[in-house]
């Protein structure tokens, strides 16, 4: 069953199990739908009612009785691009209100997968020199392989240049920072490398640990800074690191 994923056309539970019950069967009466799904006939009723209304399904009289008929499953795509028209009515205004409201500092703890990923998109979207203090491939974790696709197909089209200080690790592990575009590079020694990773970009600072060499945490705590001067204190830092490897 693929119910799962029907939902995030914005479907419920009993809509998407009775929709692809539909696209499997072909035209069915209420009775065959709530047989086949195990909800309550009256569920159903209602639950139809919602996919006609979304265009998902259409009633039919056959021999004097009712019964319903799938509409393509591109119609999904459709309710999607729905939603998404939706939502950018409505960003311009959103965005307005939130950089209005913007302090001069702020600090914010952001916990999960998504929060790793949320800033790396920061990165692309402020298009200020990128600096790291402790890199240690993080990019290779295993849960970000499409995102990292995806976020190097849109690095590819920007003049962002980057800046990282390797923990020593790195020279083992790969050769693909030799190869990372517009990406000046040097390493920690040993002795002075941990479990910490600074970031820094613009007006934002932040600061992660991992597990080990290319693996975040299974649940990774990113600490983001959002201060010009820091950001700036922490540029001296990274140009004396430097200055000294």
């Amino acid at each position: 069953m693929h119910e799962s994923i029907i939902m995030e056309a914005g479907l419920s539970l009993n809509e998407a199990r009775i929709y692809e019950t539909l696209v499997k069967t072909g035209n069915s009466s209420a009775n065959t739908l709530s047989s086949k799904t195990n909800i309550s006939r009256s569920n159903v009723y209602d639950a139809i009612a919602r996919l006609c209304k979304r265009g998902l399904a259409t009633e039919l009289f056959i021999k004097k009785r009712k019964y319903y008929a799938p509409s393509h499953p591109r119609r999904l795509f459709e309710l999607l691009e729905e939603k998404k028209e939706r939502i950018n009515s409505v960003i311009s205004g959103l965005t307005k209100q939130y950089e209005g409201n913007k302090t001069t500092e702020q600090a914010y703890v952001h916990h999960g997968i998504e929060a790793y990923k949320n800033y790396m998109f920061d990165i692309l979207e402020k298009k200020a020199p990128y600096y790291c203090i402790g890199g240690k491939g993080m990019w290779f974790d295993p849960r970000l392989k499409y995102f990292r696709l995806q976020y190097d197909r849109q690095r590819g089209n920007t003049q962002i240049p980057y800046h990282h200080i390797f923990d020593e690790e790195m020279k083992k592990q790969t050769r693909l920072p030799l190869k990372f575009p517009k990406n000046k590079f040097k390493f920690l020694p040993k002795k002075y490398c941990s479990k910490l990773t600074i970031e820094f970009f613009g007006d934002e600072v932040v600061i992660y640990t991992g597990e080990d060499f290319g693996k975040l945490k299974d649940e990774p705590t990113v600490f983001v800074i959002k201060s010009k001067e820091i950001a700036e204190g922490f540029k001296k830092i990274y140009e004396f690191f430097w200055d000294h490897l």
